[in-house]
């Protein structure tokens, strides 16, 4: 994959986290941290990533193109759900929501939350 692709799959991923912690209105504490690791992981610079946040209630959930990558946003979606050592019944319905737009299934995103609790409790 060439740089100038890479780096706006990694924008769109960024965002897409963004959209998902931005869904109920509100962006704690917690998921703002959280979504600061995954910029500093992933390399976006500080200013994208301000203005990426601030603009937190426009944002869309744009599906992946390829598995790998719809793969890596459940699963990072999953953890911010589950942030705060549950995923609630309303995260749960997102999560569930966002698979299916990822084609992924339910028996899918419950082996991501169960393989994220075992990760959790280690």
């Amino acid at each position: 994959m060439n740089i100038k692709k890479n780096r706006k799959v990694k924008i769109e991923h960024f965002k897409n986290l963004v959209a998902v912690a931005f869904a109920d209105g509100v962006l704690d504490e917690i998921e703002n941290d959280f979504l600061l690791e995954k910029a500093e992981e992933i390399g976006l610079p500080n200013n994208e990533v301000k203005e990426i946040i601030n603009s937190a209630e426009k944002l869309i959930f744009m599906v992946p193109i390829n598995q790998e990558n719809k793969e890596d946003q459940l699963a990072d979606i999953v953890f911010m759900a589950m942030i705060d050592g549950h995923v609630h019944d309303k995260e749960y319905d997102l999560c569930l929501q966002i698979a299916d737009k990822l084609g992924l299934s339910k028996n899918y995103l419950d082996q991501i939350i169960k393989l994220t609790k075992k990760l959790w409790i280690t």
